[in-house]
């Protein structure tokens, strides 16, 4: 095994903190024309980040001449480093400004951004300075698409290993069939992400929001985040045209971006016939219509249209993992819990912002399922699991098989480490679950009209790390923890 080639490392690092100090600079913007005191810690935030990214990549100025070979170790070195830097430079805005004195809070804030998680340890929203809001969604939209990928599109920084970075951060389990045109299937990724962005941000002016919170709800919405600029979040508006709106941006961050970018550039309805995309919907549709028949019959809830309208917004959070509320679903009972437990688990498509262990994931589980007991009665016969006619591969199989027992040991062993930390059994399930699959609601204090407030400081680390985890597809930061991993 070669040497580690650390310069790149630092060097890619370097890069990133760079942009993230211009990310930085929008957020000021915000501060000044609103005149808020805050904006000078954010440009202190800034500066300290442009220079740290200056000195990291001087560091790592010489990584083309002395090895230029890069490995998956570099590569998930370089993902899972640049998330915690980023993170963790992120938090200076908060800090600085003394708008989160704690910097325990103010990191678990800024690594529930970037990984789309949409936790909050924030009790009096309404009272944030605005700038630091646009910066805590702009976070979440920095991550949703993932910060690599999203330079990747536009800077062609990463040169021949595009491919082993956009592996290692992307979601699914297709990314070897696009690794041929990874400047193409990037730059496409961005520009859907742009242009909804943009859609939806004049979708929302257009209602009852104005333009800054249109611009954070958008921006949190896409990503499938759930940051709010209001307390009771989108149920602030009592707006039903927001919330279908809101609705719709979750959908479509839950969806291919790759398949949106195809019917939006050759408008065929037959992209649409991608199973994972068919599920995606049929599950959507079931729980929906299922949870309001539940609701209805029990005399929860009365009007049908409000009735299919909230559980269809509870839902479509839930499975894209955005964590919006306009209700509190848990003092519905405790069988609903159950069922936003299940959903949020595998949540939306591959090459989507959503988290969870995606849909893909679930339909060759259950497919595979399937094939075991056909081969029982007809133990000769070759069978294959195939998804949009094209077979998965053995290799892709076990590593699917791999991916989700790691997914759920670590979501259970996760929920016996927090119940050591003062939750109960339920919200330490619920926790675990959320945080792992980026949702940001549990159950019990931490359900939607809870914060993370009351947290430990142990718990909250814990947590900043199973969010990293679970945004990273688990591979690329367990690989790290592997002996053999670090050895030349």
């Amino acid at each position: 095994m070669h040497k580690f080639n650390y310069r790149i490392v630092l060097s890619s690092i370097g890069i990133l903190l760079m942009i993230e100090a211009f990310f930085m600079l929008l957020s000021a913007f915000v501060g000044v024309h609103y005149k808020e005191s805050a904006v000078q810690g954010i440009y202190f935030s800034s500066i300290i980040t442009v220079v740290s990214g200056g000195v990291l990549m001087f560091l790592g100025r010489k990584k083309r001449t002395v090895s230029s070979r890069i490995t998956k170790r570099e590569v998930y070195l370089t993902v899972t480093s640049a998330w915690v830097m980023m993170t963790l430079f992120g938090t200076l805005p908060f800090l600085l400004s003394d708008a989160i004195p704690s910097f325990s809070d103010a990191f678990f804030e800024t690594m529930c951004g970037f990984t789309t998680t949409g936790s909050s340890t924030l009790i009096n929203i309404e009272a944030f300075p605005k700038s630091l809001h646009f910066w805590r969604s702009f976070t979440q939209w920095i991550g949703g698409i993932g910060i690599i990928i999203f330079v990747m599109s536009f800077m062609p920084v990463f040169g021949g290993s595009s491919g082993q970075f956009f592996d290692a951060e992307s979601t699914g389990i297709t990314e070897d069939l696009m690794r041929p045109r990874i400047n193409v299937i990037t730059t496409h990724m961005a520009l859907t992400y742009i242009g909804l962005t943009i859609v939806g941000f004049l979708f929302l002016w257009a209602g009852p929001m104005n333009s800054f919170d249109a611009a954070c709800h958008t921006f949190s919405a896409i990503s499938t985040g759930g940051f709010s600029t209001k307390q009771a979040s989108i149920a602030y508006f009592n707006s039903p045209y927001t919330e279908y709106v809101i609705t719709a941006l979750m959908f479509f961050g839950g969806t291919n971006f790759m398949l949106l970018f195809t019917f939006f550039s050759r408008h065929n309805l037959q992209t649409f016939r991608n199973e994972e995309f068919r599920w995606y919907i049929i599950i959507i549709l079931i729980f929906t219509l299922g949870i309001s028949a539940m609701l209805l019959t029990s005399g929860k809830l009365n009007n049908v249209e409000y009735t299919i309208r909230t559980a269809l917004f509870q839902v479509v959070s839930a499975v894209t993992s955005t964590g919006y509320a306009t209700v509190d679903y848990l003092s519905w009972g405790e069988i609903y819990w159950l069922l936003f437990l299940a959903m949020i688990l595998f949540c939306g498509c591959e090459g989507s912002t959503s988290g969870g262990m995606k849909l893909s994931r679930l339909v060759v589980l259950a497919k595979n399922t399937l094939l075991v007991f056909k081969k029982q009665v007809h133990p000769d016969a070759l069978y294959r699991v195939k998804i949009n006619g094209k077979v998965i591969s053995e290799n892709t199989s076990s590593k699917i098989y791999a991916f989700v027992f790691l997914y759920l040991i670590l979501a259970a062993f996760s929920a016996v480490i927090l119940s050591f930390t003062g939750m109960t059994f339920n919200e330490s399930i619920g926790v675990s679950v959320s945080s792992i699959s980026s949702y940001g609601f549990g159950l019990g204090s931490y359900g939607p009209s809870g914060t993370f407030e009351s947290a430990s400081v142990f718990a909250k680390y814990y947590l900043c790390f199973l969010m990293l985890v679970g945004r990273l597809e688990v591979f690329t930061v367990l690989s790290l923890f592997v002996p053999s991993f670090w050895k030349r």
